[in-house]
């Protein structure tokens, strides 16, 4: 069941990162309490990840287990205005599941390349929609049980939810989304304008784990690294994209150094010439 010294760079967007010395990927709540509990009982950290489509995983790898939710767990279904979706489905799929039952809502999730799980752990969003006001309730595990909180037990704020204050202890494995009707054509239309933006804006070409920074209090990141004259900056292998400064993109060979120590600088500049702290919305794990 499980996969010793496994590469992650193999699971991560932007290809890099060591070994997790146990890896498995579930296909069932139940072997997500299993893998818990076995964590537990033999003292092991356990560390939870999605499709690495927003992470950075430190070239030393993640000590114990890395679990990761992934297509295993990926079924899905629609009654009514409720989607129902495992953790493991990917919420660019689900936006198109919700445009064929006539549902809207789901819209800005379209080009969005992570999971369900890791959206609703980071409440992730685009375009002025995100996914904590849709969530109608989460099922988890947790101390090796099942269990479930409603919508009005489920915080969020600006990318972030209470699954991230309680984090590898409680583990999302399916939540139900509520959504709207809406016509078939309208949603379609309003799905292709956010893809079109995104294509036109974000660097797609290259590796990257998406937007390096959450947007600071009165600010926008992307301009205020272009005013830096940060544009093309490169360490190594990881480089601020010329396309939009708010990414961060792999060209050529790249170890996760490169992406931290760039970072690292971004932040320096940004508040040397700014005053303005930037805080990564990139998730970074492991060690050196």
């Amino acid at each position: 069941m499980f996969i010793k010294n496994y590469p992650l760079s193999k699971v991560t967007s932007l290809g890099v990162g060591g070994p997790a010395d146990l890896f498995i990927k579930p296909a069932s709540a139940g072997e997500v309490a299993y893998t818990q509990r076995f964590a537990a009982d033999n003292n092991l950290p356990l560390t939870i990840i999605g499709y690495g489509t927003n992470l950075i995983i430190r070239d030393g790898g993640i000590r114990g287990i890395v679990m990761q939710i992934a297509e295993p767990l990926a079924r899905a279904k629609v009654e009514g205005r409720v989607l129902t979706a495992q953790a493991g489905c990917l919420l660019g799929s689900l936006s198109k599941l919700a445009l064929q039952h006539h549902l809207s809502g789901l819209e800005f999730a379209v080009g969005i390349p992570g999971s369900l799980g890791g959206a609703a752990f980071m409440n992730a969003g685009a375009y002025g929609g995100e996914i904590g006001p849709l969530i109608k309730r989460v099922q988890f595990v947790q101390n090796g049980t099942v269990g479930s909180w409603s919508r009005d037990e489920f915080h969020f704020s600006y990318r972030s939810s209470r699954l991230q204050k309680e984090q590898d202890k409680t583990i999302v494995t399916e939540v139900e989304l509520e959504l709207a009707p809406g016509q078939k054509k309208d949603i379609r239309q309003k799905m292709d304008a956010f893809q079109s933006q995104r294509k036109s804006k974000q660097p797609l070409e290259y590796p990257s784990a998406g937007s390096t920074f959450k947007r600071p209090p009165g600010h926008y990141v992307g301009p205020l690294i272009e005013q830096a004259g940060l544009k093309g900056l490169r360490i190594g292998g990881a480089e601020v994209s010329a396309k939009h400064a708010g990414f961060i993109i792999k060209t050529g060979e790249a170890k996760a150094r490169d992406f931290l120590d760039l970072i690292a600088k971004i932040q320096e500049i940004i508040l040397q010439e700014f005053g303005v702290e930037l805080e990564p919305e990139i998730r970074i794990l492991g060690e050196d």
